[in-house]
């Protein structure tokens, strides 16, 4: 089943392809392909269609044989320049549920339903994608599309667009967007579809440029009429609702053979700045350390002390007579009147007194005796490098003033009315 499913898928592409170079062959047999377009239309040539009828195209890729990048969905029209600034394409190959955004002046018209993306001058380095067609991916220039959908793709369709975004993808398909060039640089560029505005509105090709239709379906350009799609702004934009606007009398003072066209005159906007913030004042609270620097210092290494010293006594050497022998009496032979006469008799005996007899010897004498004393040890200092808090830590709080900006804006003046305008050139029915 599979294998036949994908035969056929080769078979109807390959019955696409004949046709498109068979077509492609007509065209280029009646003059360059660049200028021609299927089917005979001009692929440069003026021409208006009304906005409607473009919701369906098919838009192509630069390989025209199998690049269909799906159907036209949604229009985003720029109100402050009154053009179409991108059509909105779906069912994209590559892209699922998402949406391709197209610049208007990316397209070119090949034929009455088909419009073809043209990169104008932008790098499209097709040599990093494959040139085979692929039933997913759709030929190379729908890939490199697809690789860079972060850029040209749409989640969804935006009610509004942001500017930025617009001037990236005019970029990316070598574009400059129109309104860094144009008088008008502001962009209002809205949904066509959501936004329940789709009747009187023709668009003019190759620029884009939108022309209104009266209501009987004819073109109004040429009078100058502003409908609510070149409102730029909010401005006037609720006036457009014709039903709240009275139509004027008949002019009074017209005469026979004489026609006239009822004409919208847009509401009268003036451009005014203000000033608006952008973010309110607050305060900011900034935590200052605490400073330090590096001094030298007198820094004590040892505290103060005491000790007990111990004083031995003190003792001096002294000479002390010492009593060798106490005084006596001892009997010693004397001489007198009567001598010793012979051995046996005259001895004479004397007692005699013996005085005692002394020695000096020499002595230790105490004079003071031992004692202790306190000793008081002062303290040791030193001279180092330290780090000294020369300011503590602390807050600052910063007042930051409120932002404010610069923004114009688009201030109705006075409403919109209907206004009856003198036409050359016509007849009654």
């Amino acid at each position: 089943m599979n294998k036949t499913k994908y035969i056929l898928i080769i078979a109807a592409v390959a019955a696409l392809s004949l046709t498109l170079w068979g077509s492609r062959s007509f065209a280029q047999a009646s003059g360059s392909y660049e200028g021609t377009v299927v089917g005979g239309y001009a692929a440069d040539a003026p021409f208006t269609f009304e906005a409607s009828r473009l919701i369906g195209y098919q838009v192509w890729t630069p390989d025209y044989f199998l690049g269909n990048l799906g159907q036209i969905t949604d229009l985003l029209i720029d109100r402050c320049n009154g053009r179409v600034a991108f059509v909105v394409v779906s069912d994209t190959p590559g892209f699922s549920a998402e949406f391709l955004a197209v610049p208007f002046g990316a397209l070119r018209r090949t034929g009455e339903h088909t419009f073809q993306v043209v990169f104008r001058g932008a790098p499209v380095p097709m040599d990093n994608y494959s040139q085979v067609y692929d039933p997913q991916w759709g030929d190379r220039y729908a890939q490199y599309l697809a690789m860079n959908r972060s850029i040209v793709g749409l989640e969804t369709i935006p009610a509004t667009v942001d500017p930025a975004w617009a001037d990236n993808v005019y970029r990316f398909y070598g574009l400059t967007p129109y309104w860094s060039e144009g008088k008008n640089s502001n962009l209002d560029i809205v949904s066509y579809r959501m936004s329940g505005r789709t009747d009187e509105l023709a668009i003019h090709y190759p620029d884009g440029g939108l022309v209104a239709f009266n209501s009987e379906g004819g073109l109004m350009s040429s009078y100058g009429v502003a409908p609510y799609w070149t409102t730029c702004g909010s401005c006037g934009g609720e006036a457009m609702n014709f039903q709240d606007v009275a139509s004027p009398p008949m002019p009074s003072d017209a005469k026979p053979g004489e026609c006239y066209a009822r004409v919208f005159v847009a509401p009268r906007c003036e451009t005014v700045q203000e000033q608006v913030m952008t973010q309110a004042a607050s305060e900011r609270v900034e935590q200052i350390p605490a400073k330090y620097e590096t001094v030298e210092e007198r820094v004590m290494v040892k505290p103060a002390s005491k000790k007990i010293e111990e004083i031995p006594a003190e003792y001096k050497t002294v000479d002390e007579q010492v009593l060798v022998e106490p005084a006596h009496t001892e009997w010693r032979e004397g001489r007198g009147a009567v001598e010793k006469m012979d051995s046996a008799t005259g001895k004479i005996m004397c007692l005699v007194e013996i005085p005692a007899k002394y020695q000096t010897v020499q002595k230790q004498v105490l004079v003071k005796p031992a004692s202790t004393r306190e000793i008081e040890i002062p303290a040791q200092y030193e001279m180092r490098q330290v780090q000294k808090m020369v300011e503590p830590a602390h807050e600052n709080h910063i007042q930051i003033p409120a932002e404010y900006k610069t923004v114009t804006k688009n201030e109705k003046v006075a409403d919109g009315y209907f206004e009856w305008r003198k036409v050359e050139g016509c007849q009654a029915k």
